[in-house]
């Protein structure tokens, strides 16, 4: 599916999936289409620049209505602003170390979020003790002091917290589940302000996570269940193999090895390994010649991996496989694929295949309007299979 950029995949993606937090409060399709349609395909100034100035906007336009009194629509406001700053960030990637931008726009998304769920008052802000700091998180308690079944979320290779509030945050609490978003390293804040890169072994994240959210009002020690979006579809799995207080994981979608590598090796199939790893190497050299996703995947891998070079980034990606940990998963797993997935054709599959425990397998397709990497544009689908398969599995 390609959403307004007919010659640009990863544009045309990255706007579906902003506009697709409409469901949530976090866009406004009017806004999104006008401002995308003032963007040059793969121009990445131009997305900043458009993106930037829309966020900017309706963040002002949510300081005046909090200043006049209207909090609702400030709310509702500074929600818009934040998915528009995280968007505007997004394609940043050319030096993010030492672009001032991507400082400035990612702590202007953290700020609109907070504004906003500070008004509404839902969300409680929580900071998970891990290894010598403190990773952020959002919980959100519906159950009260009765304990209540609680989803565990976190994204992949280019999530923030904050975005998980509209990817499924919201919708746990409109399904009576407690929800915990969270970030772990090479994500978000652990990798903008504490500087910490991805890790393959995803447990040494997630059991800190339990332990935390075990302390939290609401939870339910019994039912507890793990969600890894796109990246985290490798990630959720990891941590499920090895921690063994969860009821329940959702690979969302499935991910067998972080493949990403082989994407770009795709791109140079015609050249032996030696060649493949020099021709990536050049493509690291000179990322502003490569078509937007490529650039995009590389300069991001550079920096949530910490790797300079095509080899270094090639050993690193290489740990990231469930060949020899899948079959330890014994609890309850749901893997989902799309069938348009154009970071991953198989890696669904063969999760699943590897599985030995209580397993279920969901395909969203095309003619569904679900078939892009982790069904944007389609998430109330999404949300509604999901959490009718948890209520089944776990919640009764």
């Amino acid at each position: 599916m390609h959403f307004i950029f007919d010659t640009d995949e990863s544009f045309s993606f990255e706007t579906l999936r902003a506009v697709g937090y409409t469901a949530y409060g976090g866009a406004d399709i009017g806004e999104v289409i006008t401002t995308a349609e003032r963007i040059t395909p793969g121009d990445w100034e131009s997305w900043y620049r458009e993106w930037r100035a829309l966020a900017d906007r309706i963040a002002d336009i949510a300081d005046k209505c909090t200043a006049d009194g209207h909090s609702v629509s400030a709310a509702g406001a500074y929600l818009r602003a934040s998915n528009y700053y995280r968007t505007a960030e997004f394609f940043l990637r050319d030096d993010p170390r030492n672009d001032p931008r991507v400082a400035d726009t990612s702590a202007r998304a953290i700020e609109t979020f907070r504004s906003a769920a500070q008004i509404q008052g839902r969300w409680e802000r929580v900071r998970i003790p891990y290894e010598g700091v403190l990773l952020e998180g959002y919980y959100l308690n519906v159950s009260g002091d009765n304990p209540g079944p609680t989803l565990l979320v976190h994204g992949g290779f280019d999530s923030t917290v904050e975005e998980l509030f509209y990817v499924l945050g919201e919708a746990a609490g409109r399904y009576g589940w407690n929800c915990l978003i969270f970030e772990g390293p090479g994500q978000g804040s652990a990798l903008r302000v504490e500087h910490l890169p991805f890790r393959y072994d995803w447990e040494a994240v997630v059991s800190p996570v339990v332990d935390f959210a075990l302390t939290l009002r609401g939870v339910d020690a019994d039912r507890l269940a793990l969600v890894g979006m796109s990246m985290g579809g490798y990630l959720a799995p990891r941590a499920a193999a090895f921690e063994h207080r969860l009821a329940a994981c959702i690979a969302y979608d499935g991910m067998f090895n972080f493949n990403f590598a082989a994407y770009i090796e795709q791109q140079q199939r015609d050249n032996d390994s030696k060649q493949r790893i020099a021709a990536i190497d050049h493509l690291m050299n000179d990322l502003a010649a490569a078509p937007s996703q490529v650039r995009w995947i590389l300069s991001n891998a550079r920096w949530a991996f910490d790797v300079a070079t095509a080899q270094e980034l090639l050993a690193e990606v290489a740990k990231y496989d469930l060949t020899d940990v899948a079959a330890q998963i014994t609890c309850p797993t749901l893997v989902c694929e799309a069938e348009n997935d154009q970071f991953s054709s198989d890696g669904a599959a063969k999760l699943y295949e590897a599985l030995h425990c209580p397993k279920t397998y969901l395909k969203f397709t095309a003619a569904e309007g679900a078939g892009e990497h982790c069904h944007e544009g389609a998430l109330t689908l999404f949300h509604q299979r999901m959490f009718d398969w948890l209520d089944d599995t776990v919640r009764s």
